[in-house]
Parts: C-alpha cells; sequence; structure tokens
C-alpha cells in the first residue's frame, strides 16, 4: 500500500508529520502538526491524497 512522503512542510513553528496508525483493522494516515492540529488524509494511497494534504496544509497556515 503506498504512502505519502513529505518533505519538510514547515511555516513559523509549525510542521506537519504522518502517522499512520491502524484504527479498527484499517490502516490510516493523519497529517499531525507540531501545535496539535490534526487530520485525518482519506485515500492516502492515491494522488489526490497529495493534494488535498497540501490544501489542509494552507489551510491551517492561513489560519495561524
Amino acid at each position: 500500500m503506498g504512502k505519502i512522503i513529505l518533505t519538510g512542510i514547515s511555516h513559523k513553528g509549525h510542521a506537519f508529520e504522518l502517522i499512520y496508525p491502524i484504527i479498527e483493522d484499517q490502516l490510516h494516515c493523519i497529517a499531525r502538526c507540531s501545535c496539535g492540529y490534526e487530520v485525518d488524509i482519506p485515500n492516502f494511497s492515491s494522488y489526490g491524497a497529495t493534494r488535498y494534504l497540501q490544501i489542509k496544509w494552507e489551510e491551517h497556515v492561513a489560519s495561524i
């Protein structure tokens, strides 16, 4: 199963990391910011997941 690879997303002390926990017997991808913000990335093995992650990052840093 594919995974997203981050290349140093950070802004004003905020930095995303990706974790891949197993929840209810399914592998999930969760983007976690150093400030505590978290978002689940659906269909993380598809191309659209990287765009979704980018949108969520942009929304997050815009709220800072």
